[in-house]
């Protein structure tokens, strides 16, 4: 294990008995200090003038009060041109965290504004509180003794802040945030913020996470489902890295191959069910299902739906839409053992990927429709709604035959994929079977292969539809029809749920500008759309105003993005279709709150605000929100955007 000297910002190198470490975590941004950087002496002088070095210092400075020799940073200590060491490190990775002493958790975008008084007092504070509360984790021997760091979190406004920082929406985060016993929250000044276990609340709030994990329990005594809910909604720079930054979480191993895309993730499920026959993996998408709300509707191909995959694509698959109604910890796998089972009901077929598909042992059941069957996926859950007194519901996938052999398939629809038995009892007339759980998208013979899955015709689902058709160019109304516009897009995914965010630039004339994009629009969610003027030298001299457009539950708006009252309050979010994430985050969480602290009516409270008109300096933007229709949708998208300048 390489590690940092926090004196001496030098590398060592350690096999066998490591030294105790603090470590950090980090999201990463640009001018990163690299291992070379450090260890090529030449490089020295240049790594200090590089953004990420301060970031590294300050790491070093607090390791050094906190009495520790040494620091591990994931951007110098691995030697990432060697794929052998990435490998090994990635593969190391969680139990690094486990093993550190204390990991720093740094949230370059989160600033608590305290003064010098604040922070002397709140230090004060500390130093009483870790005289008489001392941390588990600090009786180690040949280990300083932990202070205690008390919350900083006093108003919504640093809730808001802390909730909101990118370090939440990041994959290799939620290692770092479950494996370390002891993780301290810094702010970008190293001011702190609190400990996982002081935060361990807001932090559940925030992730989904339960407390009992955040308080020291083993992530194994969650399923997989749960386990690969808290992964949803986080990011990650390589498509890859997704699969790679679960390994530790479920505590597998598997060599890296950059290039291979999503199979990475395919192979992640694949180990996973060589070391735990955890059926929950089957149960992707119950969460919309168990919702009603926001349902994929598959494309129609010969009016049937498209084939369900036995496992996932992502672990976004297993996405929690409404946390109030229900999570996947409602989900309890039967397994073999527990009360009521023996290891003969489950068959002697363990789940194996094979070239007909999954091969699985399922207690199978023939529907009155002929073709189809349900299958018990040995879990059961509550449904919403239920008291708690209630019996739990045995969940069944279900499935269609191919032809007469073993070989089925689901529904790629969550209205079609489940079925929620009422009671136990029903299993009786289930018989074990051994089948095949099909990998193709294909119905039958003569369908096109198809994998698309589109979002829902629900009430929340909204398109953009221009108001009333561009006129062409006349001396009355000299508007240019060859403007063309760098479009632009910062999705808040889940404001206080952790926020996602997604960019991409398309270029589009304005007489025909149609973006297709998968776009869902649940409470406390909204997407920002930029349109900035080009010319095909550059940013337009015609005078025409960069604007914005914002959807969300129902309402949208228009807004100027370059207005000097917009940027005062906000900030410039967007420039030349580059978006500054922390300020269009925090633009997002606050229009979102307006929008509810004051309802979705208008100004009489007669409706929702789904239409907007805006007038600029030479031009009237004009958007309206409608319902999709399902004729209107041809593609693997569900979402149609199209304005109007006039």
């Amino acid at each position: 294990m390489r590690l940092l000297r926090a004196d001496t910002l030098e590398l060592a190198e350690f096999v066998g008995k490591v030294p105790p470490y603090v470590i950090l975590s980090h999201t990463w941004g640009p001018e990163e200090v690299s291992f070379h950087d450090l260890s090529i002496p030449a490089k020295r002088t240049a790594a200090k003038k590089k953004a990420g070095y301060v970031k590294i210092a300050g790491c070093c400075a607090r390791a050094l009060e906190d009495g520790y020799e040494y620091v591990w940073v994931d951007t110098c200590c691995i030697d990432k041109t060697s794929s052998a060491e990435l490998s090994e490190a990635i593969n190391s990775m969680y139990r690094w965290y486990q093993e550190a002493s204390i990991c720093y958790a740094y949230m370059s975008d989160v600033n608590l504004g305290l003064d010098l008084a604040q922070r002397e007092g709140l230090m004060g504070m500390s130093m009483s509180m870790s005289s008489s509360v001392s941390d588990a984790s600090s009786v180690s021997s040949g280990r300083p003794a932990l202070r205690s760091i008390p919350s900083l979190i006093r108003d919504d406004s640093l809730f808001r802040n802390f909730e909101d920082s990118r370090w939440f929406t990041r994959g290799w985060t939620l290692q770092e945030l479950i494996a370390p016993p002891m993780v301290e929250f810094y702010a970008y000044d190293w001011q702190e913020i609190g400990t996982k276990f002081s935060l361990r609340k807001t932090i559940s709030k925030v992730t989904g996470i339960d407390v009992r994990i955040l308080e020291g329990a083993d992530p194994s005594t969650c399923h997989v489902a749960e386990r690969m809910s808290w992964a949803a909604n986080r990011q990650t720079t390589r498509v890859e890295d997704a699969a790679y930054c679960l390994l530790g979480i479920f505590k597998v191993h598997m060599p890296l191959i950059y290039g291979e895309g999503q199979r990475a993730f395919f192979r992640l499920q694949d180990e996973i069910l060589r070391s735990s026959e955890d059926y929950t993996m089957l149960g992707w998408g119950l969460s919309k299902f168990l919702s009603n709300k926001h349902h994929w509707k598959g494309v129609q191909v010969n009016n049937a739906t498209a084939s369900r995959r036995p496992l996932a694509d992502s672990a976004a698959d297993f996405e929690l839409h409404n946390r109030s109604m229900w999570t996947y910890s409602r989900l309890i796998p039967q397994t073999i053992g527990s009360k009521g089972t023996t290891a003969s009901d489950h068959g002697n077929t363990p789940p194996l990927i094979t070239s007909r598909g999954l091969r699985i042992s399922l207690l199978v059941k023939q529907h009155r429709q002929q073709g189809h069957f349900h299958a018990y996926i040995n879990c059961k859950t509550s449904k919403p709604g239920a008291s708690p007194e209630a019996p739990l519901s045995p969940v069944c996938l279900i499935l269609r035959q191919q032809g007469t052999s073993n070989i089925y398939t689901g529904s790629d629809d969550p209205n079609n994929a489940f079925v929620l038995l009422d009671s136990e009892k029903e299993l009786l007339s289930f018989e074990r079977k051994t089948i095949y759980l099909s990998f193709s998208t294909t119905n039958s013979p003569g369908h096109t292969p198809h994998n698309h899955r589109m979002k829902s015709l629900e009430k929340n689902l909204y398109i953009l539809d221009k108001a009333k058709p561009t006129p062409a160019p006349s001396l009355s109304n000299p508007v240019p029809q060859n403007r063309v516009f760098k479009i632009t897009s910062c999705f808040s995914h889940a404001i206080g749920a952790g926020s996602g965010h997604t960019h991409y630039e398309v270029p589009r004339r304005f007489t025909a500008a149609g973006l297709f994009q998968p776009f869902d629009v649940p409470p406390s969610t909204a997407r920002v759309f930029a349109f900035e003027p080009l010319s095909p030298t550059g940013p337009s001299s015609s005078g025409v105003e960069p604007f914005g457009i914002v959807v969300g539950n129902g309402w949208c708006e228009i807004i100027a993005v370059m207005d000097l009252e917009f940027r005062a309050k906000w900030g410039v979010i967007v420039r030349d279709g580059h978006w500054n994430e922390a300020l269009t985050l925090k633009y997002i969480a606050g229009v979102v709150k307006e929008k509810g602290l004051h309802g979705l009516g208008g100004e009489d409270g007669e409706g929702p605000v789904d239409r907007a008109v805006r007038r600029f300096r030479d031009a009237t933007v004009s958007v309206a929100l409608k319902k999709v229709r399902k004729g209107d949708i041809n593609c693997e998208s569900a979402i149609k955007i199209v304005w109007s300048v006039v």
